[in-house]
């Protein structure tokens, strides 16, 4: 499990100084793209479902 999370940590890193964004930056991209995928499963799950309940 810690060669996953060592991984996961350097890749973040990587992309963060090839992008140059500051963490600041990195954390509302990550809250924004959070965001933005649970949108899209309320979603899909309201048109699985049939009904209109999620009026977004």
């Amino acid at each position: 499990m810690k060669k996953i999370i060592d991984w996961h940590r350097s890749l973040g890193e990587k992309a963060q100084k090839e992008l140059q964004l500051t963490n600041y930056q990195l954390y509302w991209s990550g809250f924004l793209e959070g965001a933005l995928v649970l949108w899209i499963v309320m979603k899909v799950a309201s048109a699985v479902k049939g009904s209109a309940e999620f009026p977004f």
